[in-house]
């Protein structure tokens, strides 16, 4: 890569990075603030809301995501404004239709008033997110991340100042903290409307005109909305399973120690976000050492966090007594971190960039498919939360290694050696910290030396390469 381009590549992970790090610091602060004081089952119709948001996107059927895929690498400066001005606002107007109708609907199937509010909520807010991530797609596709960045997190940073200030005066109900997380929502697309001003308010093109580009934009990112359903059913499922066999309660808890592990997630994939555009401008014979050496320092830095887990959860254990029995799937759910970050920040980055989503999405439909039985087994058959949430780990990491097996043969690097190696670490986590506490936490740090001790110089040779980029 050119020096300016390296610049450019280091100062945009840079602004994700910080963004990522408050969000973080946000996230932390609504995860282990709000269980605190609104009570579990309070929480759980709150998490409930969280859960159906993440799939309001759906029913935008790749529109977006097309435009992701079809003008990744291009700059803002040079894309025709009227086109998708247009686009921005008939997409506006099918998600009110769509979701108008969805919660209409909804009156005549849901029994429960509170479940009623949050169908509600979440048709309402889902216009506003469609929207949002029409102008966030744009913004990442063409390498606008700081804007990108102070989109995605000003919605946080609204809805902790709200969420502070309703505990404090003692409104602690979950309906208004729902309420909270609709305004922030839009206000971050009233934020994201005033970046991209001169492409929302621009003049628009005939629809007779627009139509064709409409078609190609889904056509082109519904396998990329498929990809994304599929990966996001693959816990979802699972979750929904959680929900419909135990009670709101239980949904909560487990939900919490979700939440707590995608934190971690969250922060590190900062780097995808930037990747993308990046690796599309990259010629193809960098792409097998930039992988490789991505992949080190990532899993390096996974494996030292997870070190973290023995002290986390005896002090969230001490702030949140009521979530404690939860709190101890974390020893099961932590290493998501690993496999999750390594399959959004790499993996997935990799397949978008080679066009090659249709092999993502079989791999992702093989793994959904897998947890729907997994799912039925653990919940309706042995009737057990702890295998329910052992199974989303299994398939999250069956859904990695074959995914990444594909990959490797794409690319033609060998990674069977370091899957092994990764699993074993994995293993090694749950059974250390699920039997022994303390002592295992102990074994587990020795073991995590002998990874670094093992793989030291690949590591060197990774921190070398950073260094020679600057």
């Amino acid at each position: 890569m050119p020096s300016s381009r390296l610049v450019d590549f280091f100062k945009n992970i840079s602004y994700t990075f910080t963004s990522n790090v408050l969000s973080l610091l946000i996230s932390t602060i609504i995860i282990l603030v709000i269980p605190k004081f609104i009570g579990v089952e309070q929480y759980g119709y709150y998490q409930l809301y969280i859960f159906y948001t993440g799939y309001v996107g759906v029913l935008a059927f790749g529109w977006y995501e097309g435009i992701y895929l079809r003008e990744g690498g291009k700059y803002y400066k040079d894309l025709e404004k009227p086109l998708y001005s247009t686009q921005f606002r008939l997409l506006g107007l099918c998600e009110v239709i769509i979701y108008l109708l969805i919660f209409i609907g909804s009156l005549f199937i849901v029994d429960d008033e509170n479940k009623h509010f949050v169908i509600g909520c979440t048709c309402v807010v889902a216009v506003a997110m469609c929207l949002r991530w029409f102008i966030t797609f744009i913004l990442q596709a063409t390498g606008r991340i700081k804007e990108f960045a102070i989109v995605t997190i000003s919605e946080k940073i609204i809805l902790v100042i709200l969420a502070i200030l309703l505990i404090l005066t003692g409104y602690r109900q979950s309906h208004l903290l729902i309420c909270a997380n609709v305004f922030a929502v839009f206000v971050s697309l009233g934020i994201g409307i005033w970046y991209c001003k001169d492409l929302v308010f621009s003049s628009c093109i005939s629809l007779k005109n627009i139509f064709g580009e409409i078609k190609e934009n889904i056509s082109a990112g519904f396998q990329l909305l498929l990809v994304e359903l599929s990966s996001m059913l693959i816990i979802g499922v699972v979750r929904f399973g959680i929900e419909r066999h135990w009670d709101i309660s239980t949904f909560g808890k487990v939900s919490l120690t979700l939440s707590i592990s995608n934190m971690v997630v969250t922060a590190i994939n900062a780097i995808s976000v930037v990747m993308y555009p990046t690796l599309r401008r990259t010629s193809q014979e960098r792409l097998p050492q930039i992988y490789s050496l991505m992949r080190i320092i990532l899993m390096g830095l996974i494996f030292g966090v997870l070190t973290m887990y023995y002290p986390m959860m005896k002090i969230l254990s001490a702030w949140l007594p009521q979530y404690a029995e939860s709190l101890r799937y974390a020893a099961i759910l932590f290493p998501i971190c690993a496999y999750e970050s390594k399959v959004s920040m790499l993996v997935n980055t990799y397949y978008k960039s080679l066009r090659m989503e249709n092999l993502l999405m079989k791999c992702n439909m093989a793994s959904l498919a897998l947890s729907v039985v997994c799912t039925f087994i653990s919940t309706v058959v042995l009737n057990s939360v702890t295998m329910a949430i052992l199974s989303i780990l299994f398939v999250l990491i069956f859904r990695c290694v074959i995914c990444e097996l594909l990959l490797s043969k794409r690319i033609s690097i060998n990674v069977t050696k370091d899957i092994i190696i990764e699993i074993v670490m994995t293993i090694s986590f749950i059974i250390n910290n699920w039997f022994f506490d303390f002592w295992g936490m102990l074994i587990y740090i020795v073991m995590y030396i002998g990874y670094l001790a093992l793989k030291q110089k690949d590591i060197k040779e990774a921190v070398n390469f950073v260094k020679a980029m600057r």
